[in-house]
This record gives C-alpha cells, structure tokens and sequence, in this order.
C-alpha cells in the first residue's frame, strides 16, 4: 500500500486567482487521470475557504446533534447554504479540468460535504465505483461521464482517518457493477488482490485537492481518531446527463447568481442546450 501527498502549504498563500492552472499542470493532471484514474492537484485550497467551510460544517453538525436522534453528518445541495460554497463551485483549477475532459457543455453533478468523526463501530463505505449505474458500460468498462473533487477541508496525514483510497489504474478494470449478460448478471470475476495490489491512501494536510474518475475503485474507512475528518465533494458531469439529487432545470430563482452560475445550476434552457449547444454555449 501507498500513500499520495498534497505539496506542503506555503508560508506566503498565492491569491484565489493566481490558483489556475497552467497548461503544463492541466497536462500533467490529465496524464494522471487517463493512466491511474485519480489526480491530486498542484494547488491547496485557499485556508480562508478552508475555515470559512469548517465555520459553517461546525454549526450545522452542532445543529444535527441538537435536534436529530442520530445524525447523519452530511448535506447535499450546499451551493445555496452559505457563499463559500459559490467559491467552491466556481474553484478555477477544476473548472479548467471539467472543460479539459468534457468541453464546454458541463454543469454540476453534485455537491455535498460530509464529516467523520471517531467510530469504531460504524460501517465503512465499502469499495465501490461511482458507475456506470444508469449508465451504459463500453465493453465491461465504465467510461468517464462524472469528474469529482473532494477538498479536504481537514488534515489527513495521520493514519486511519477514513480518508479516501482508491486502487490506482483500477478505472480500466472490469467495474464493479460491470453485467456479464444482456440481462444484468452481475460480474463475480473480482479476486481479493484486485483491493490489494495498487492500493493508495490519499493523504495530506487541510487543502488538499483529489480529482477522480467515476470508474475508479474507491472506498473510506472508519474514522478511529479523535480528529474529525471533513471533506467536501463537487463533481460535475455532461450537460445532457441529470445530477445526482438536484432537480433539472432549476426549479428555483437564480436571478441573484451569475451567468456561469446559472448555467453550472441547471438553469432552464431550450432541449438542445442540454445535449449539443449553441455557438454561445461553446464560448464559456
């Protein structure tokens, strides 16, 4: 097993707009993603989002312990929560990627936080891959339709924090919810050292960045520290494809948001805007 690392923060913190990536640094994350599935990026998240996240994560799980008999420390659709989660759906350098991989006709896939705190107990999320549930495999193999970004909002470089771990290159696999027929028969094929052999730990400290394809085998274990473990997820996706749990189009007013954060929202628009676009579509 081994572990990836995020580069150490550095004592004078870049500004947000100087955090875009460079083409060799979008070339060289793309080569990461294509050949091992996951890429961690060259760029911490900025500490004043960083807290900014924490400060809002922290008074809602108080809330849940407040009022809920067993909470569940997590929350979907967090974009409209609080403003620091505008900064996330609009974090340039995986903006740059989403348009790398998928071109212009992108928007959100969903946007979540969850927290762990200690838990010896609790189930672990099990290994899993992110599709092709509901979606068509080519040749038992799940091609890329989401890229998500997990920001690790707290430190992970100590042991057993269930933080994320992944079997690297694991995307070109058999996936795990490959059919071996027509009628779904799900495939069996999968050996013990499948979980074993390239088997990577992403560690590193609060800002830490991860990218990674749906395909990639993933899972997160139990929290046995006394060290809360936050990690905040947006993950976007082709235009012509649903997110995960938000309704589309927007049912909602979006009046107050930008252009770009209306269109990353699923705003209404005429059906090919959905799927081909238009010339101003392809400008973003």
């Amino acid at each position: 097993m081994t572990t990836d690392a995020a580069p150490a923060q550095s004592a004078t913190w870049p500004r947000r707009d100087e955090h875009g990536l460079t083409d060799a640094e979008r070339d060289g994350c793309l080569a990461d993603i294509d050949r091992d599935g996951f890429t961690i990026l060259p760029h911490l998240l900025p500490q004043d989002m960083i807290d900014r996240a924490n400060a809002y994560i922290d008074e809602r799980c108080a809330r849940f312990d407040r009022e809920e008999e067993d909470p569940g420390y997590s929350e979907t659709d967090i974009v409209e929560h609080d403003p620091v989660f505008r900064e996330f759906l609009l974090y340039l350098p995986s903006l740059q990627l989403s348009y790398d991989v998928f071109g212009p006709m992108f928007h959100l896939g969903q946007d979540k936080w969850t927290r762990k705190f200690r838990d010896e107990e609790g189930m672990w999320i099990r290994w899993h891959s992110d599709g092709p549930i509901g979606f068509p495999e080519v040749d038992g193999h799940a091609p890329l339709h989401t890229l998500r970004f997990g920001y690790c909002v707290s430190d992970t470089t100590h042991d057993d924090s269930g933080t994320l771990e992944v079997i690297r290159g694991s995307h070109r696999k058999r996936t795990l919810h490959a059919r071996d027929s027509i009628r779904w028969r799900p495939f069996t094929g999968h050996r013990q050292d499948d979980f074993e052999t390239d088997h990577v730990t992403v560690q590193g400290p609060a800002g830490t960045i991860v990218a990674f394809h749906n395909g990639i085998w993933h899972c997160s274990r139990n929290n046995i520290t006394d060290i809360p473990r936050t990690i905040v997820y947006f993950q976007y996706t082709p235009c012509m494809l649903r997110p995960v749990h938000r309704a589309v189009p927007n049912p909602g007013d979006l009046s107050p948001y930008t252009e770009e954060e209306r269109w990353l929202l699923h705003e209404p628009r005429e059906p090919g805007g959905w799927i081909i676009g238009t010339d101003k579509h392809h400008q973003r």
